[in-house]
Parts: C-alpha cells; sequence; structure tokens
C-alpha cells in the first residue's frame, strides 16, 4: 500500500522524531493559548469593570479575582486538553482513562455542589460589585467590615473581637452599608411646648452639631428635622435625621443626645413629666376610743 503522507513526514517516522514532534507542536500550542488567553482575559475583564465613574482601587481588586479566576478555569481546560493529546501520541490508550476520570469527575461533581455553588456565586458578587475589603454589610447571617472576599466566600469582622466567614452560595440577600449611614434621633418633650419653638430648637441643635469638627468629619450632609412623629397625652416626639458615613452614626447621635441634655438644662426643651398612673395612699385616721 502505498502511503500518502510526504516523503520528508515519512523520513521523520523512520527516525523516530514524528511522536516527539507531535508533542512539541501540542505543548507551543498549549503554551500560546495560554498567553493568548491570558491578554484576552484581562482586556476582557477590564474593559468591563473599568468603567468610567467606577472607584480605581475597587475595581482594580475585583479585576484581579475575576481574572485570576477566569484564567484558572480556561488555562486548566487548555492543558487537560493538550495532557490528553500527549498521552495518545505516546501510543497509551486512554479510553479506560476518560472513562475512570468520567466517573471520578462525575462523583467529585455531586460531593461539591456547595463548592459550586459557592464559586458561581462569588463570581456574580465580585462581578456586579455587591460588596467589596472595607465594605459595611449585613449579609443576614452575619454583619460586620468585609475584610477579605473570595470566589468561595467572604470574611467579616463584626466589631466584637468575632471573625465571621459566610459562603457566598449561603447569602440569599445582602445589605450594602459602605455607601452612607442614617442615623435617627427622637427628643421627646413636654406636651404643653409649643410647637414653633420647638422646630426652632430643633434646627439649632442641627445646626451647632453640624459646627462640630468630630461631627462634621463624618456627616455625608447636614442634619435635618424631620418633625413630629408621635404625640401623646403628656409628651410630643421630634425626629432629627442624620446621613453619615459608614460607622459615623454613633458618632453623630452621641453628640447630638449631649446637646440635648445641654438643652433640657438650659431649659429650652421642656422635659417631659413621667408617664404613668398616679398612685395616691389616703390614709384614714385611727379610731381609738372605746364605745
Amino acid at each position: 500500500m502505498v502511503s500518502s503522507s510526504p516523503s520528508w513526514i515519512e523520513r521523520l517516522d523512520d527516525l523516530h522524531l514524528l511522536t516527539p514532534l507531535r508533542i512539541a507542536l501540542t505543548v507551543a500550542v498549549a503554551w500560546g493559548l495560554t498567553v493568548l488567553v491570558r491578554h484576552v482575559v484581562r482586556r476582557l475583564v477590564s474593559r468591563t469593570i473599568g468603567l468610567p465613574g467606577v472607584d480605581p482601587a475597587r475595581a482594580e481588586a475585583r479585576q484581579r479575582a475575576l481574572v485570576g479566576a477566569l484564567r484558572g478555569v480556561v488555562v486548566g481546560v487548555i492543558w487537560t486538553v493538550a495532557i490528553i493529546t500527549v498521552v495518545s501520541q505516546l501510543g497509551i490508550n486512554i479510553g479506560a482513562f476518560v472513562a475512570t476520570a468520567t466517573v471520578v469527575g462525575g462523583a467529585a461533581a455531586f460531593g461539591a455542589q456547595q463548592l459550586v455553588r459557592d464559586v458561581i456565586a462569588g463570581l456574580f458578587v465580585l462581578a456586579e460589585d455587591q460588596y467589596g475589603v472595607g465594605d459595611e454589610v449585613d449579609l443576614g447571617l452575619a454583619s460586620g467590615t468585609v475584610e477579605r472576599i473570595t470566589l468561595r466566600s467572604v470574611r467579616l469582622n463584626d466589631g466584637d473581637g468575632r471573625i465571621w466567614t459566610v459562603p457566598h452560595g449561603g447569602v440569599p440577600r445582602s445589605a450594602n452599608l459602605s455607601k452612607e449611614s442614617v442615623a435617627l434621633l427622637d427628643i421627646e418633650v413636654a406636651r404643653t411646648m409649643a410647637y414653633d419653638e420647638l422646630m426652632a430648637e430643633a434646627g439649632s441643635l442641627c445646626q451647632t452639631l453640624a459646627a462640630e469638627p468630630a461631627v462634621a468629619a463624618v456627616l455625608v450632609a447636614p442634619p435635618t428635622v424631620v418633625g413630629v412623629v408621635k404625640i401623646t397625652d403628656d409628651r410630643l416626639v421630634c425626629r432629627v435625621k442624620m446621613r453619615t458615613l459608614p460607622g459615623g452614626a454613633d458618632t453623630a447621635k452621641g453628640a447630638l443626645r449631649v446637646l440635648v441634655v445641654r438643652s433640657f438644662e438650659a431649659g429650652r426643651l421642656l422635659v417631659p413629666m413621667p408617664s404613668g398612673p398616679v398612685v395616691q395612699v389616703h390614709t384614714s385616721p385611727v379610731n381609738t376610743s372605746d364605745d
């Protein structure tokens, strides 16, 4: 039977160089695809995440995480195919190997369902920028400051010395408090206090609060008076709203409480009378005379 292969290929085959060349070519192609994938994935992710208006540092952190994950998946597939091709070039029957790998892979996939779920959820968390390192978040299962985030889980510090590790797949919903916090403080005064005087004093307290350097550093906007939110028989409840940076709500509320106490002491706010029924004790004279 006459071979249809070129003479130089037959010559390489006679010298037992054809198989090594095929293996070298396979490795070279896999290496070239790996280099290409690294550049393509980086450019694709940078164009997706590095959009105008996105914090550069935050975008860079997300980009590194996503690029590493996508690179690992694609490069793993490339080199898996390359290794199978090299093994087949060596004349080894890969049928049994593929069958065994299929069974093992299926069993591993079944046992790693939760892990796959966590990783897929983590990809969406990073891609959608739901939260990142330094954010104040409430994940339902735990809340605190994000210290570290990976494809599988997020690590939180709740401020009380506890470190929480929460898998992404176990978070049905999340609340990101990193943009700003809203602090509300109710001021209770006597029902007999004039409404205009109450509003004027509450507005003055807001102006004084905004002028304090320690409070101004955590305020996003000047404090505002919401107004009277509750009326009872003996008191009025006036609410003040303060928009602060993450973690600044306690500072603003504490400073406002001090100002409110000083207003009560100066008589600019009327102290409400204690609520509740008044218990009166009636005494009757004791008759000690004999009948």
